[in-house]
């Protein structure tokens, strides 16, 4: 019981070092995004839709693919389901023996899980066609998570030498919103050559509150109480803005059996505000920078015949922009130069055959895709110190997972379309559904 009693004051003469270092665990909620393309028949696919982009969502996936419109007018409009897991440091050792009781009893990190899922209305688009001309509107959320986690603080061997030392615990909500509202056009160069450019306004959102937590009782392995721990420090990320970016794509048709598709997309910045405050200390105001990854993606669609199609992407995103303050805030300013994340090279795979002897001609898709790590992650320096210990559980960055996709796509009539997509993985699940009307004479 003495030695607790120490070890307590020990923790309490460090705890604006500690509650700065808990902070760093806010970046962990949330930063593996998937920036897929709109609609559900691209989603079936494998998102492999540079080359294919025949349908309205070619306005953010390919503008020149408005140009393939087989009708003067199209209505488009999906809703999509995601279910999506993020893992975050909830308790455990991150260094020293456990002492066996109550929580202290794993002799490794343990990671929580926090799941968002909602059902929204994904996309929406107007297409307009007359002549060498195409031009459409739309709205996609390309962006919507909201996280919540309570961590129990993990247990570590503070300077080598004091084995019950704690980390606080911490509790944290983050709601992160990018809308994009876009216009884009397309023109038929040639027979073979159609070129294509879009402008999107993005509406960005961020709040974000994270409290570190004290314990009850004199054992450091006690288990905190929401409703009596008290607040130690608090960190708040808000912000809120308008930002204009572009796109531009091509696609080359130099056999009538094969397509080719380039696609460039800009990204966007955004202005936020980070507000740490810590007892018997000035409050800290600084003002960060949340960027969108660009994409460069080029695409191959083949198809021989009526019924198959195959294609194949390569996407590179900039994931790394995401590292640009908004995750170096949140970290020790010692170990920001060590936290980064990998910019990603997507390769996507899809195909999909037409049921030609069924009525209405149904279409069943199927398609994967590779999605490289790019969770944040922090690399050692080596030195074993406790900003060390404690960064390499928070960030131990994630995997590279293989998504694997399905869907169909069925004529409800002359006018109207119907399409169904999934696209799955162990953390993460997408489902869309959408509705596409076609008027006028071909």
């Amino acid at each position: 019981m003495a030695f607790a009693r120490t070890a307590a004051l020990i923790v309490l003469l460090f705890v604006p070092a500690i509650a700065s270092a808990q902070t760093g665990q806010t970046a962990q909620i949330p930063l593996q995004f998937d920036f897929l393309n709109p609609g559900a028949r691209s989603l079936g696919l494998g998102s492999a839709f540079v080359a294919v982009a025949d349908d309205a969502t070619a306005a953010f996936t390919n503008p020149a693919g408005l140009m393939l419109a087989v009708r003067p007018f199209e209505v488009g409009a999906e809703v999509r389901y995601r279910w999506l897991n993020t893992p975050y440091l909830s308790m455990g050792r991150l260094s020293g023996t456990p002492s066996g009781q109550l929580l202290d009893k794993f002799d490794k990190p343990v990671y929580g899980v926090s799941v968002d899922s909602a059902i929204r209305p994904y996309f929406l688009s107007l297409v307009f066609k007359k002549q060498k001309w195409v031009y459409a509107g739309y709205r996609h959320e390309l962006v919507l998570q909201t996280n919540s986690f309570v961590s129990q603080g993990p247990f570590y061997k503070a300077n080598g030498i004091f084995n019950n030392s704690r980390l606080f615990g911490l509790t944290g909500y983050r709601d992160i919103r990018l809308t994009t509202y876009g216009a884009a056009a397309a023109y038929r160069v040639s027979p073979r050559l159609s070129i294509g450019q879009g402008i999107s306004v993005y509406r960005f959102s961020l709040d974000a509150r994270f409290a570190s937590l004290g314990f009850q009782g004199e054992e450091f392995g006690s288990p905190v109480d929401l409703n009596t721990a008290g607040t130690l420090s608090t960190t708040t990320q808000v912000g809120t803005g308008t930002q204009v970016a572009f796109n531009i794509g091509a696609l080359i048709s130099p056999y009538p059996w094969l397509r080719i598709g380039l696609v460039f997309r800009q990204s966007a910045s955004f202005l936020f505000d980070v507000v740490n405050v810590v007892p018997n200390t000035p409050t800290a105001t600084r003002h960060g920078v949340f960027r969108t990854p660009g994409v460069l993606a080029a695409g191959v669609r083949i198809q021989r015949g009526n019924a198959l199609a195959l294609m194949v992407d390569y996407d590179w995103v900039q994931y790394a922009n995401l590292t640009t303050t908004f995750i170096t805030f949140q970290v020790d300013p010692s170990a920001a130069s060590r936290v980064s994340i990998a910019s990603g090279h997507e390769v996507h795979f899809g195909g999909e055959y037409t049921l030609l002897g069924l009525p209405k001609q149904p279409t069943v898709r199927a398609g994967a895709w590779f999605d490289p790590n790019h969770a944040v992650r922090y690399e050692s320096d080596g030195s074993g110190s406790d900003i060390d210990t404690r960064f390499q559980a928070i960030f131990p960055g994630g995997r590279s997972v293989w998504h694997y996709c399905f869907g169909v796509g069925l004529p409800l009539s002359r006018t109207f379309e119907a399409n169904i997509g999934a696209d799955l993985t162990s953390e993460r699940k997408y489902a869309s559904a959408s509705l596409v009307a076609r008027f006028g004479k071909q």
